[in-house]
């Protein structure tokens, strides 16, 4: 099952007592994980949670199949990014499938799609699969809602915000509710550009536009360089979700005629984002599209393959290059 269908059963109270979650969220799996625990941890329930390479069959076996020494139910929790083997994980569902007091839940951080549907074939039908959100729209609905939950009074346009500013990385979005609910105060769009950071002490979104506009960006990145939660891939995938969202505008545009933002990527920014992107997406042709994308694919390759490269050397060079073909970049 996927989200929707998982939040109607936990609103209802209805989940079975063994289930699986997995996908290409993190953040979205630990969320939903935490909800079905509070409702596996009723009053006296013994849990028990293992984490990665702490798990151990014959632990967990005996926690899910020993009566409680206080008469609760007993709560297997157990959050792994490697696969438990096949007969193990049978013994443990089977174990809940004849106890409905021992409750097993699964929080698996795989990405290999033949391990996870082994994986789920055990489960039957208990289990839902996350993706990452597939428009801003989405995720910051999940945002609210944990706002909600730790009483943090902010805006939509904040949510927006904090979403774009952390690369529209979810875990890292939420991660930072919590620090900006400790001010203690209404937060809105402009406190969010004034207290979170990004990839660096930087607003990226000022680094990109002052890259599209050719300006020189070389202390701006060597600021970013600086900064110690700095992180080469994650430079290259802003950069490469930026273009891909102009390259959507421009799609949409020159297919349909017509200039429809919402249409186009799926939520409507301010006005005067909305115009820069309008302007920063038609600026490029297709075959400057094409060229960009291999040359940011090629630039994330090269760091991932060859551990020894001077990183941010190679970053700059890559950056240049882009600039420079975007200034000779025929447009049409």
């Amino acid at each position: 099952m996927y989200r929707k269908e998982l939040e109607n059963l936990l609103s209802n109270g209805k989940i079975e007592n063994y289930f699986l979650l997995f996908g290409a969220d993190e953040y979205q799996i630990e969320l939903f994980g935490k909800e079905i625990l509070n409702l596996y941890s009723k009053k006296d329930a013994n849990v028990l949670s293992v984490y990665f390479d702490e798990y151990d069959f014959y632990t967990a076996k005996s926690h899910v199949s020993e009566p409680s020494l206080f008469g609760g139910d007993n709560v297997l929790h157990v959050k792994s990014d490697k696969k438990i083997p096949a007969k193990e994980l049978k013994e443990l569902i089977e174990t809940c499938k004849k106890d409905k007091t021992s409750y097993f839940l699964f929080e698996f951080y795989e990405s290999d799609m033949k391990i996870l549907l082994e994986t789920q074939k055990n489960f039957g039908l208990n289990f839902a699969r996350f993706f990452k959100p597939s428009v801003p729209d989405e995720a910051v609905i999940l945002l609210s809602k944990q706002a909600g939950k730790i009483g943090l009074n902010i805006t939509k346009n904040a949510l927006y915000e904090l979403y774009f500013i952390h690369n529209e990385n979810l875990y890292l979005a939420a991660s930072e509710l919590n620090k900006l609910a400790s001010l203690n105060i209404h937060v809105e769009q402009e406190n969010v550009r004034r207290l979170v950071f990004g990839l660096g002490s930087i607003n990226f979104d000022d680094f990109f536009n002052k890259f599209m506009g050719l300006k020189d960006i070389r202390n701006d990145f060597f600021g970013y360089c600086q900064d110690q939660n700095f992180n080469e891939i994650l430079f290259i995938n802003s950069l490469y979700k930026s273009f891909f969202r102009l390259f959507k505008l421009h799609s949409y545009i020159k297919i349909n005629g017509r200039f429809d933002i919402k249409e186009a990527i799926g939520y409507i920014p301010p006005p005067n984002v909305a115009n820069t992107l309008k302007t920063q997406s038609l600026s490029l042709n297709l075959k400057a599209y094409k060229q960009i994308f291999t040359a940011l694919n090629l630039a994330e390759l090269e760091l991932k393959k060859n551990p020894k490269i001077d990183k941010s050397s190679f970053i700059l060079s890559t950056i240049l290059n882009l600039q420079n073909l975007i200034s000779t970049a025929n447009i049409k």
